[in-house]
């Protein structure tokens, strides 16, 4: 049964497109990473949100693993995602195919292009009330990369190029991958806060999504619901965190702090076997985070 619910979050995540063919895009920075023959320990791109769109402090890079840190500069919330469109596949391609997977029902042959087409490597939200956040992901080979604001439309891109480099990424203070057969892996309690690893070894696009579940509610009651989505899922507290998508075959870290407690992870990507969205298929799993 497909709710409002997931059908907001399904269109949420994947009107990123629709921004990218709307918007001219932001205007780029003028810096850039003249890459070396040795090996950077670490690379960062500032990414800052304006009402225009994003704006990076670098578009020119050298493949590897780089940490982003987002700023809110103006306008609404931002949700910023890392993406890249494989060859052959353009933004009119994908702002054709959108609007056929984000209404009642999905076009599975438009979704299945989108995913062959489109590496998703993660992203975040910066907004008024959370005005920073950072989350590293591996540029992994050369090519063009958008930085989409999927709320609000606008991109910037970079240039990766030359042969990928080895630098550092963040050290992982708890483990949240997506396995085959679209399921949660996690293992026992969770860091609260810290920097959080995510490893897509499933053969779908997910993200994360963290929500808070409220004390008087049971594990049960909350399998209760995603078995049966009828009504609001009165389970949740209203705390709530979310990554954005992440193609399968790559690894995401990301920083976050939340209250402790227990949390339903669960993922409202659409399914390429049926378009509905993975959570109500069985993927979700209530964890502890102290």
């Amino acid at each position: 049964m497909q709710t409002r619910y997931c059908a907001a979050a399904t269109a949420l995540l994947m009107t990123a497109a629709v921004g990218l063919a709307a918007s001219g895009g932001a205007a780029e920075a003028a810096g850039t990473h003249h890459a070396g023959a040795k090996a950077s320990k670490s690379l960062t791109m500032k990414i800052t949100s304006t009402k225009k769109g994003p704006v990076l402090s670098k578009h020119r890079i050298r493949p590897g693993f780089t940490t982003f840190k987002l700023v809110h500069k103006s306008g609404g919330q931002a949700a910023l995602e890392l993406l890249r469109l494989k060859s052959g596949y353009s933004f009119k391609h994908l702002s054709r195919d959108v609007p056929k997977i984000t209404g009642e029902s999905v076009d599975l042959k438009a979704l299945r292009r989108i995913e062959r087409n489109v590496v998703f490597y993660g992203g975040m939200d910066v907004s008024k009330k959370v005005p920073s956040a950072k989350f590293a992901a591996d540029v992994d080979r050369a090519g063009k990369y958008y930085v989409v604001n999927i709320f609000a439309g606008g991109h910037a891109s970079f240039l990766a190029k030359g042969h990928h480099q080895r630098r550092s990424h963040p050290s992982a203070d708890g483990r949240i991958n997506a396995a085959a057969g679209n399921v949660w892996q996690s293992k026992g309690t969770l860091a609260h806060k810290g920097w959080m690893r995510t490893t897509n070894n499933a053969n779908e696009p997910h993200f994360v999504e963290l929500d808070g579940v409220v004390d008087t509610a049971t594990d049960q009651d909350v399998a209760d619901w995603f078995n049966n989505p009828a009504g609001p899922p009165t389970w949740m507290s209203g705390t709530s965190f979310n990554t954005e998508v992440i193609s399968p075959g790559h690894t995401f870290y990301w920083k976050f702090s939340l209250p402790t407690g227990r949390y339903a992870i669960d993922c409202f990507f659409p399914s390429k076997v049926n378009g509905m969205p993975h959570a109500f298929m069985g993927m979700y799993k209530v964890v502890t985070l102290a």
